[in-house]
C-alpha cells in the first residue's frame, strides 16, 4: 500500500474544513476532540506535526505527532468508510519505520479503554500497554 503523508503546515491548507468534518463524526469525536486553535496549535509549534495520509489521490486518514526529547506522542485517525482496509496498519508502519523526517527512540499513546479498534491496531504493531489513568490506557513502543 503506497500512502502519501503531506504535511499541513498553514492554517489555509486547502483540507482544514474537511479534516474539521472528520472530527465531527461521532466515531472519532467519541475519542479525539480538537480545539478551535487546533491548526494554529499544529501548524505554528516545531515539534507538533499534523500529517494528511493519501491513498491514491484520495485523503483516508490523518495522523497528528509530537515530539518531546526521543518521544513521540501520537494519533491516527482513518476516515470510517476506508477503515478495515489496513490504513492504520500502514500508517504505523510507516512511523515505525522512520519513513517520516522526525527522530524518536519510542512512542507513546493513549487509547480510551473502549476503542477496542485502536488498542488491537497499536497492540499488533507491536505497542504495549504500560499504565492506565482513569478511562486511559497507555501504550508505548520502543525502537531499541
Amino acid at each position: 500500500m503506497n500512502l502519501k503523508f503531506i504535511r499541513i503546515i498553514s492554517e489555509s491548507d486547502k483540507d482544514i474544513s474537511y479534516i474539521q468534518e472528520i472530527h465531527q463524526i461521532p466515531q472519532i469525536s467519541r475519542y479525539i476532540n480538537i480545539s478551535d486553535n487546533y491548526f494554529t496549535y499544529v501548524t505554528e509549534n516545531p515539534n507538533v506535526y499534523l500529517y494528511k495520509v493519501y491513498l491514491d489521490d484520495i485523503l483516508v486518514g490523518t495522523t497528528h505527532l509530537e515530539i518531546c526529547e526521543s518521544t513521540l506522542y501520537m494519533d491516527v485517525i482513518v476516515i470510517p468508510q476506508y477503515q478495515h482496509k489496513g490504513i492504520g496498519t500502514n500508517i504505523l508502519r510507516n512511523i515505525q519505520n522512520g519513513c517520516l523526517p522526525i527522530a524518536f527512540e519510542r512512542i507513546e499513546v493513549s487509547i480510551d479503554e473502549n476503542n477496542t479498534a485502536s488498542k488491537r491496531l497499536f497492540e499488533k504493531a507491536g505497542f504495549i500497554i504500560v499504565s492506565k489513568e482513569d478511562e486511559l490506557e497507555n501504550y508505548l513502543y520502543t525502537t531499541k
